[in-house]
């Protein structure tokens, strides 16, 4: 699989176009959920960087099309400091109002520890100076294999009494579907030991937990979602986030979605599992992505039916209230829900999973 995977990216990278190296592909802000459980402010920065070494050296994850988001040519330490200080720029007099209800959000299209794709250099000069900022906390992305004892230890210096999180793609906690469906390259083994480590430097970790990998069903999709949501729980992580698959281009999701052999998740089937998850840990902090809702690449139920946007806005006001109440309200409804309950049982008579119906 792994050769296939790098030479599809392969084909696909000859299209990914340039971008000024100056300026990040993406940054707003917006009302989020900090890690205290309390409603900030979050100042999402997407830094144009070369993008994910998994993804140039093994193929990449089966669902993940973001490194089209890299940028083709050469970024120095200097332009991702450039990209940093331009949103900063766009937000300080929010960030100067109320420093301590701001999040600020560092993400790239791989890992944000990883030297090769965020150098040392610009990195500290970033976690710096948000420590100068003195806000309430940061979040990061990073693969396992970049948390390390250094990096963790360079990040604590730079950022002074700043809280930090590091969100982390388990995506599942089958270590079949991870390796299989996902190519993931990362083991339980290598999670656990990410985990302590994180704990030993008083960092947070947030685990990013996949709604339907490929070449599983809808009803095995929700088992797996509720027993890895209440694993990661379990162990310690300090939120988890759901992401319910959305076909991006030039990925094997892709090639069998269009094969009509993968189907993204029934928002039925994302309701069932954040409402099991949060039910059984009241008190941890559960959020569901809702990018690509409702469209025919991310999760919907019948596409023309209302009860797709009302799911959506019932999922993300979930996000900043934790209440579970309104997702009990929606899955006692009727709506197209009949659909989707034939749809799990004709699925589970089919041999391969299928797409829609």
């Amino acid at each position: 699989m792994i050769e296939f995977l790098k030479d599809l990216r392969r084909g696909y990278l000859k299209k990914r176009r340039e971008r000024d190296p100056n300026l990040p592909v993406s940054t707003w802000i917006g009302d989020d959920i900090l890690s205290n459980g309390e409603v900030g402010r979050s100042i999402t920065v997407i830094l144009n960087t070369p993008g994910c070494r998994w993804a140039y050296e093994y193929g990449g994850c089966t669902m993940c099309g973001y490194l089209m988001d890299g940028s083709p040519g050469e970024v120095s330490p200097e332009n991702i400091i450039n990209q940093f200080n331009y949103a900063i720029e766009r937000y300080y007099k929010e960030i100067e109002d109320n420093p301590k209800n701001i999040c600020i959000k560092i993400f790239t299209s791989g890992s944000f520890l990883d030297d090769r794709e965020v150098p040392r250099e610009a990195r500290r000069y970033i976690l710096s100076k948000i420590g100068e900022l003195d806000i309430r906390e940061v979040v990061i992305e990073s693969r396992p294999e970049y948390i390390r004892e250094d990096t963790l230890g360079e990040a604590k210096e730079c950022l002074g009494s700043v809280n930090m999180e590091i969100g982390v793609g388990v995506e599942t906690f089958n270590e079949e579907i991870r390796r299989y469906s996902i190519n993931k390259g990362i083991s339980n083994r290598d999670i656990l030991d990410t985990l302590e480590l994180a704990r030993e430097y008083s960092i947070g970790l947030k685990a990013y937990l996949l709604i339907k990998p490929l070449f599983i069903t809808e009803r095995d999709a929700i088992e797996d979602g509720i027993y890895s949501g209440n694993r990661c729980l379990e162990l310690g992580f300090s939120r988890i986030s759901y992401c319910p698959a959305t076909v991006h281009r030039g990925t094997l999701m892709e090639i069998l979605w269009k094969k009509g052999q993968y189907r993204p998740p029934f928002l039925w089937g994302v309701l069932k599992i954040i409402y099991e998850v949060k039910r059984k840990n009241p008190d941890d902090i559960v959020i569901c992505d809702t990018s690509g809702i409702p469209s025919r690449r991310g999760a919907h139920n019948l596409l023309k039916c209302k009860c797709n946007e009302e799911i959506k806005k019932v999922l993300e006001n979930f996000t900043l209230t934790q209440d579970i109440s309104d997702i009990k309200r929606v899955l006692e409804m009727d709506c197209c829900k009949d659909h989707w309950e034939r749809f799990l049982e004709f699925e589970e008579r089919n041999i391969v999973p299928l797409g829609d119906m």
